[in-house]
């Protein structure tokens, strides 16, 4: 044990050295590969390893704390590996071997990107989707509060009645992809209908319980701006915004549970984030690890997420082998009223097929990671639509996120499927554009500004 915190120490000061040398000595208080790096693996597995094994765990986990503990060092050190590949996968894209390999594989994943920056700069589209979705989430409200009154647990609410979850699920995916993208043209453009859409898709989220769907639509778009500031942004002015956006975090998820009072979060917050819910990725895998029985899945997870097209209640492999189901069942939880535990992103590769499946579910995240990172820097330092283009590369953030937890695997079928609406829409604008005059075309050169970023 002393051994692993020593090198939990280690890492830890290495990351701070290498942020210091490689983001903040260039002239960026904050950047996309040290924060995800941070986020996905410094702060929930190094920071809050220690804490996985105290006793105030008990306060999310009851009596199945101890029992947590226990695995927490194995957890921890499937979760370095993880982390090196990370390592490993950043520095392999920031090879240059003179062959055209990361020419072709930025082609391929710059696919996304693009699609997103057609969205955004198709005004009509943009606020033909969102429509679509303040009715879809006015419809799915209508029966929320008809059965619950107003209320702000949706989410636990779908768990009892599987027959609205897909469609509640579908919305706020939809809604989180369409409100961030308005947010970010609003950015750019400045237009009060866009700004107008966030502000209405946001507040129909409020209702739905899930905090991350909030957190999402703003967190993109404002770490891109802070990006784009480089040296105009201190160190504490950001600290201060990283803490007005958990307060705002924490508070919605107090109205989940019909706790109104704003004071109440200053005196959660640190429970919450030490030994709550929010960021329990490493306690939540060691504690399925403590009730896994060393049988690898091989894939079932991640194919239950293949299909998840297909309603569970319709689907007995879903329902069995989905990722919410399998973590909820193995801690004796019932998957009917519990969405299941959260391994962290290498939890799942681990009990699919082991070690080296997280070391490559790492390099994934490192290739991606550098991709946006180098992205976004290069279209903050543009003129022109920068915040659209920047933006635009973080949709590869989601990509790893859906696979990694294949729970959300979701949003990235929505995703695919509002592009290709999104396609059609701007297809029926153009054929109803007056004779003579151009139809809506994209402002700028996207793809010259992606080729020369590569």
């Amino acid at each position: 044990m002393t051994v692993l915190y020593f090198i939990d120490v280690v890492v830890i000061i290495g990351f701070v050295v290498s942020y210091f040398r490689n983001c903040y000595s260039k002239g960026y208080r904050l950047d996309f590969w040290y924060l995800f790096v941070f986020l996905n693996c410094i702060f929930v597995n190094c920071i809050l390893y220690p804490f996985s094994k105290s006793s105030l765990n008990v306060i999310a986990l009851g009596g199945l704390y101890e029992q947590a503990a226990q695995y927490s060092d194995q957890a921890f050190v499937i979760c370095l590996f993880g982390y090196a590949g990370v390592l490993v996968g950043g520095r392999c894209w920031d090879l240059r071997l003179g062959i055209g390999v990361r020419r072709r594989v930025s082609g391929l994943l710059d696919l996304i990107p693009n699609q997103s920056l057609r969205l955004m700069n198709s005004e009509p589209t943009l606020l033909t989707q969102a429509m679509i979705c303040l009715l879809l989430q006015a419809l799915i409200l209508s029966i929320y509060f008809k059965e619950a009154g107003i209320a702000f647990d949706l989410r636990s609410y779908t768990m009892v009645n599987p027959s609205l979850r897909p469609l509640a699920r579908f919305a706020a995916d939809y809604s989180v992809l369409i409100a961030s993208h308005c947010l970010a043209r609003f950015v750019d453009r400045r237009e009060p209908v866009m700004l107008l859409s966030t502000a209405s898709l946001g507040a129909g989220l409020l209702f739905f319980g899930a905090r991350g769907n909030i957190a999402e639509i703003f967190l993109m778009v404002g770490i891109c701006w802070i990006v784009s500031l480089r040296q105009r942004i201190g160190i504490l002015r950001l600290g201060m915004v990283a803490f007005v956006g958990l307060f705002i975090i924490f508070y919605v998820g107090m109205l989940r549970v019909g706790e109104y009072s704003p004071a109440l979060v200053f005196v959660r917050m640190p429970i919450e984030i030490f030994f709550g819910n929010a960021f329990s990725d490493l306690r939540d895998f060691a504690l399925v690890l403590s009730f896994w029985n060393g049988s690898l899945f091989l894939g079932k997870t991640y194919l239950a997420a293949v299909f998840a097209f297909v309603p569970r209640y319709l689907s007995p492999f879903r329902d069995t082998w989905s990722l919410g189901v399998v973590t909820a069942t193995m801690a004796g939880f019932d998957p009917t009223e519990h969405p299941g535990l959260r391994p962290g992103a290498f939890g799942e590769a681990y009990l699919n097929f082991g070690l080296v499946a997280v070391t490559l579910m790492g390099a994934f995240m490192g290739v991606l990671l550098r991709r946006v990172d180098q992205g976004v820097k290069t279209a903050c330092t543009n003129g022109g639509i920068r915040m659209m283009r920047a933006f635009s590369y973080t949709l590869l953030i989601q990509v790893f996120s859906d696979v990694a937890v294949s729970s959300g695997f979701s949003s990235f079928y929505v995703m695919i499927g509002v592009f290709a609406v999104s396609g059609i829409i701007r297809g029926a604008f153009s054929l109803l554009a007056p004779p003579g005059k151009p139809a809506m075309r994209l402002a700028g050169n996207e793809k010259s500004l992606f080729s020369k970023s590569q």
